[in-house]
């Protein structure tokens, strides 16, 4: 049973706030009648497109806001990291829990779940999530291994990752679970190995994006993690 960790085992709402008050400022100062709910409205509808990690996401939501050349975008974007990123990236190395903490029933779920399955992690993440998830919250126990895109040198949606998984412990497609937040990530990647699939919603930024076909949709869907106490 493989589990994501953004949004599926850790809430980032803290950080999301933060980035989307810095860029807010930043594109405000180049776009004069831009307010919150127009901001907010361009960031649903850059979500949408998908991007892939936080830098793919700040880029979406300032090309959404902007409507111009790339150039100016990019600036944009370029200047935000300068003001606020690189520091909301500082803040999580000096103290994790003021950008992402564990979900409320994160660690009763996983005290059911670990005597009765072998439990994984697949992220793309850092190296550094790691220690923290060892240390800093005391997770890293319940998890036989963890696969982080960062040490793998594969990302998610490579199915390359999820084979890497999946040899790791040595089970089958047919037999795993994969459990995450994102359709374009978690869900697919892993349908087409094989795997059955649970999208855990949570406060995820991504959970306005729904599924464009058979193939995208989960075997289950839950607001949270508590059903799995249920499921299995």
């Amino acid at each position: 049973m493989f589990f994501d960790v953004g949004e599926t085992l850790l809430s980032e709402s803290s950080f999301h706030k933060a980035r989307n008050n810095g860029l807010f400022q930043i594109l405000k100062a180049r776009r004069g009648d831009l307010t919150e709910e127009s901001y907010n409205v361009a960031y649903r509808v850059a979500l949408l497109s998908r991007p892939g990690g936080e830098a793919s996401r700040v880029r979406a939501i300032a090309k959404q806001v902007l409507k111009t050349e790339e150039k100016e975008y990019y600036d944009a974007v370029r200047e935000y990291y300068e003001k606020f990123g690189n520091n909301l990236i500082k803040r999580f190395e000096e103290d994790p829990n003021s950008m992402f903490r564990p979900y409320p029933e994160v660690r009763q779920v996983l005290e059911y779940l670990a005597p009765r399955y072998s439990l994984g992690i697949i992220a793309n993440q850092h190296r550094n999530v790691r220690k923290h998830l060892e240390n800093t919250w005391n997770l890293g126990a319940y998890f036989k291994f963890m696969i982080l895109s960062e040490e793998v040198g594969f990302k998610k949606p490579e199915t390359e990752i999820f084979n890497l998984a999946l040899d790791k412990a040595r089970i089958e497609p047919v037999d795993a679970w994969m459990i995450g937040d994102r359709i374009d990530t978690d869900v697919a990647p892993a349908k087409s190995l094989g795997m059955k699939t649970i999208r855990v919603l949570h406060d995820s930024e991504v959970s306005v994006i729904p599924p464009r076909g058979q193939d995208e949709l989960p075997d289950f869907q839950f607001r949270d993690l508590r059903p799995l106490l249920n499921l299995f």
